[in-house]
């Protein structure tokens, strides 16, 4: 899905003489791996190949001090969560805007606000689901097993998140448009609308999503021998998170890929040297305006990754009488349960490829704006 245009050559004769390289789908596509090798794959591999397999295992050996995590977890997610509605709601039109991509959106609350109810019912739900599978575990140790799996999964989703937000502004190697004074701007910046996150893109990252959370879950039974991470090894535990790493990176670059390709493609009608290109930036990312803008973006990660994570569970759950039958041969488990993931990630990441943007765009632009308004009324002090 690449550009329509080349920036150089139009750029030149359009008399836009700053325009950047344009950046071909290949190189482009390894710059975003390369940007997402330290918060996406190094944080996974930390999180689901260290933290999330110690979680599991005192689930059964120490369960009042997971119980203290979940209950952790769970406090700071609500807590969170309040902080990204008070922030998008202190710039309720600016907010609307950018979750639209519309100007003529800019008085309409419901859809942002509707979004946003149903990311805070699914990540609380699946936190208070990882709570009560604990709780009910003590009771009940037949129920430990999949308390464990729900306790990693909450884990994995909130601290990826999290860590992922805080370095992700780090280094970033790619960029989208072109910054010259004398080149017009979009007025929406490079926010899309819903229309412009087409069926067959939603479908592409769908399939990919699917394709590379396959490739994943097999290697990673394979690595782990069959066994839950926090019953194997301890070494072959951060190997599987490793390859949960990866496979997350590319699923990422992907996304990105698909998305500043759409950029690309809009911002395009207002001038076409707003290409995709490469571009290293190297940033604090503790800094006032970046740690402000982590919350509402950590809560579309939260979501994307616990609620998908949740459903693969319970239907693995519910095939566990089938999968255990005397026929079925343990590759034969393997692969459905690695397809039973794979097909819940596909279809939850394509349907909600459009809204997963629109969050994303919501939160920058709104935090853009603040930090704007900042800079102004300190040039204006005497």
């Amino acid at each position: 899905m690449a550009p329509t245009t080349t920036g150089p050559a139009t750029a030149a004769a359009t008399g836009h003489g700053h325009a950047p390289r344009e950046a071909g789908a290949l190189s482009f596509f390894v710059a975003q791996n390369v940007r997402h090798a330290v918060p996406v794959a190094a944080v996974r591999t930390v999180v689901q190949g260290v933290i999330a397999p110690e979680l599991a295992r005192a689930v059964v050996s120490h369960p009042d001090v997971a119980l203290a995590a979940q209950t952790a977890l769970t406090a700071y997610s609500l807590g969170r969560r309040v902080v990204s509605q008070i922030h998008s709601e202190s710039s309720a039109q600016v907010a609307n805007q950018a979750f639209s991509g519309d100007v003529a959106q800019r008085d309409n609350n419901l859809p942002r606000r509707l979004w946003q109810g149903v990311q805070s019912a699914g990540i609380a739900g699946g936190d208070f689901a990882a709570l009560a599978l604990t709780i009910a575990s003590r009771s009940h140790p037949a129920l430990a097993g999949v308390a464990q799996s729900a306790a990693a999964i909450q884990v994995v989703a909130h601290l990826q998140a999290q860590f992922r937000e805080a370095l992700r502004p780090a280094i970033n190697t790619v960029h989208v448009g072109n910054g010259d004074r004398n080149v017009a701007q979009p007025p929406e910046g490079r926010n899309l609308r819903p229309a412009d996150v087409t069926g067959a893109m939603r479908g592409t990252f769908g399939a990919a999503a699917a394709a590379i959370d396959m490739g994943a879950q097999l290697l990673m039974q394979r690595t782990l021998g069959g066994q839950p991470a926090w019953q194997a090894a301890r070494g072959l535990a951060v190997g599987a998170g490793a390859i949960a790493g990866v496979g997350n990176m590319l699923t990422s670059s992907v996304e990105d890929h698909l998305v500043d390709t759409a950029s690309a493609r809009r911002m395009q009608q207002t001038d076409p040297s707003h290409v995709r290109h490469l571009h290293v930036d190297l940033r604090n990312p503790f800094t006032r305006n970046e740690l402000g803008r982590q919350a509402e973006r950590a809560d579309a990660r939260v979501f994307n990754t616990m609620v998908p994570g949740l459903i693969a569970l319970g239907v693995v759950q519910a095939l566990q009488s089938t999968l255990t039958q005397p026929g079925v041969s343990t590759d034969q488990r393997q692969a459905a349960q690695a397809g039973v993931h794979a097909l819940v990630a596909g279809l939850v990441g394509g349907t909600l490829l459009a809204l997963t943007v629109a969050s994303y765009q919501l939160n920058d632009t709104v935090r853009s704006r603040n930090a704007a308004q900042r800079t102004a009324a300190q040039r204006a002090q005497p």
